[in-house]
């Protein structure tokens, strides 16, 4: 016996010394090119794939959790500004935004958003057919966290980026594998061989491959386009590809002072809606966003029957004092780059088909065929493994105490293996997200209300007003205050300031004249903040002042040390 084993090893190692190197032919290459992307980032790629595919059934996994989203359909809906009135009046303090009707789901609710007293952020719900409210749940819903997982991987400023960048990777590993494979079209009529889990796995491998070609060229090229637009444009100032969407008008200042020193009566959210569709008989609405501050239109957003675009592309602003419409976006004056940026979201997602059983049908097949991309991730490595298997052999005939160290040292050496010195950044990058999803899990219930820094309560007139500055949501625990970056100031007002208050600005820098105050403050009741662009140069003694300018012409403004003093600003980090 031992003697068999002994000749086994010796031919195993002639075998090694004997056969010759291979050339490095562009077949050859091309299946190292697939191998090192299907290989060294596996463990991330799969996480991608499979958040990805469960969040095409995002909002059917939220609708199944929870009750507040489930209505039975009826057969008249009620008015979509009635709907939002009876919702705000159902939570008084707090301001909604983003109501979505949802009427390509008539078994679903229609939606608003706001910020609970804690800062944290809420989705309320009302019944279409009858007005009734259904309560609240967190924003964060499961399909949510889906959602955000597979965009972000709730990595800090990078999240994204990372996640656009497999687009590219898909392409480039589909191209190789195509090469790699010669007459790859053979596999669409092959079924997989079942004499030995290696040989199904590979032709399960490529006939999964081939029959997805179609899916992998949308996922890749609609990545790579927003890998093209994040980091690209957005950090490194790339020239845009597609033409600039309208801009949202902002109402005339001097049109405001007609009203003298009485804050103006808005008009209703229902009778917005009728100003709409009396113009647009076929408009569709599928989003309304009420004003944020007093200069601020009314926002519609809808379809006219548009395919392969997210939420049908169209805008209307109205005057929310006399229904003016001020400005329209409509689809069918797109350009043909602007309806390609605009076709990617439904495409990568299946939700081109907007509503009823071909909707299911199209997210069924968007889901199976994700599927199968996890899988072709997984099997790569298998069968990675299983063609390194009988070079191994030799060790299976030695101690196996030698044997358990010998595969403990091949897995956490830094070179071979599937992922060689990959496998660290695959680790690093699980870490990473593991913390971001607890960040997230904690800013879905606190909100940014103890992020970043805090600038304490201070009068601002008869009121008091109390700030908070912070990088990002996802970098809320990062220093908000950095030169020449964005930071983000979340300001909170009373109520009954809102009425007398016409316009509140922040600045870095106490505000030189009247005419350049700052950076207009703005969102719904409970949710005020400001985007802002910090200088280049922060001097050690700059300040923050929020300057408030009411109807009647009264000024007020309140101060504070920029950086932390660990009195009138801290860092609550």
């Amino acid at each position: 016996m031992n003697q068999k084993l002994d000749i086994t090893d010796q031919d195993l190692k002639q075998e090694t010394q004997t056969k010759p190197k291979r050339k490095l032919s562009g077949q050859y290459i091309a299946f190292l090119i697939h191998s090192f992307f299907g290989l060294k980032i596996t463990l991330i790629l799969t996480l991608v794939l499979a958040s990805g595919t469960l969040a095409v059934i995002a909002q059917e996994i939220d609708w199944l959790l929870m009750p507040e989203m489930r209505v039975t359909p009826m057969e008249t809906r009620l008015n979509e500004g009635i709907l939002l009135d009876k919702l705000q009046a159902a939570y008084p303090e707090n301001g909604l935004s983003n109501f979505q009707p949802n009427a390509n789901f008539p078994y679903t609710a229609a939606s608003a958003m706001f910020n609970d007293s804690n800062g944290g952020f809420r989705n309320a719900w009302i019944n279409p057919y009858t007005g009734e409210v259904l309560g609240d749940t967190q924003l964060l819903t499961v399909g949510n966290f889906l959602n955000f997982l597979h965009t972000t991987l709730f990595l800090p400023v990078v999240g994204r980026s990372v996640v656009n960048a497999f687009g590219i990777f898909t392409i480039i590993s589909l191209v190789a594998g195509l090469i790699a494979a010669p007459n790859f079209w053979r596999y669409f009529f092959r079924t997989p061989r079942m004499n030995n889990m290696r040989a199904f796995l590979g032709d399960f491998h490529k006939i999964v491959g081939v029959w997805s070609i179609w899916f992998l060229v949308i996922i890749g090229v609609s990545g790579t386009w927003w890998f093209y637009q994040v980091p690209l444009v957005l950090y490194a100032d790339a020239p845009k590809l597609h033409e600039p969407y309208d801009r949202k008008p902002l109402l005339d200042y001097a049109e405001l002072d007609k009203f003298g020193s009485q804050a103006p009566t808005a008009l209703r959210s229902d009778q917005i809606v009728d100003i709409v569709k009396k113009e647009y008989p076929n408009f569709e609405i599928t989003r309304m966003v009420p004003p944020e501050h007093n200069a601020d239109p009314y926002e519609i957003g809808g379809s006219q029957g548009e395919w392969l675009i997210r939420g049908g592309g169209n805008r209307i602003w109205i005057n929310p004092y006399d229904g003016t419409i001020i400005n329209q976006s409509m689809a069918d004056s797109f350009t043909f780059m602007q309806r390609f940026d605009l076709a990617m979201h439904p495409l990568h997602y299946g939700t081109w088909a907007k509503s009823g059983a071909t909707d299911l049908i199209v997210k069924f097949i968007w889901f199976v065929f994700g599927a199968l991309m996890t899988a072709l991730c997984v099997t790569g490595l298998i069968i990675y493994y299983k063609r390194t298997k009988r070079a191994s052999r030799i060790v299976s005939n030695r101690s196996p105490g030698i044997k358990r160290l010998i595969k403990g040292w091949r897995i956490v050496r830094p070179w071979g293996g599937p992922m060689g010195v990959f496998k660290y950044l695959n680790i690093l990058m699980l870490v990473g997200v593991g913390f971001g999803t607890s960040v997230v899990l904690t800013l879905a219930v606190q909100g940014v209300s103890n992020a970043g820094f805090e600038y304490t309560q201070k009068p601002l007139g008869p009121w008091e007003v109390k700030v908070n500055a912070f990088a990002g949501f996802l970098e809320k625990d990062l220093p908000p205050i950095r030169e020449g970056g964005r930071t983000n100031f979340s300001v909170k007002i009373p109520k009954d300031s809102l009425s007398e208050i016409k316009f509140i600005y922040a600045r870095v820098g106490k505000p030189r004249t009247l005419r350049a105050p700052g950076t207009l403050i703005h969102g719904p009741l409970g949710a005020k903040h400001v985007h802002y662009q910090l200088p280049k140069k922060i001097r050690d003694n700059a300040e923050l002042w929020v300057t408030a300018i009411t109807w009647s012409g009264d000024v007020y403004q309140a101060n504070w040390p920029l950086m932390p003093d660990g009195k009138e600003t801290i860092d609550v980090r």
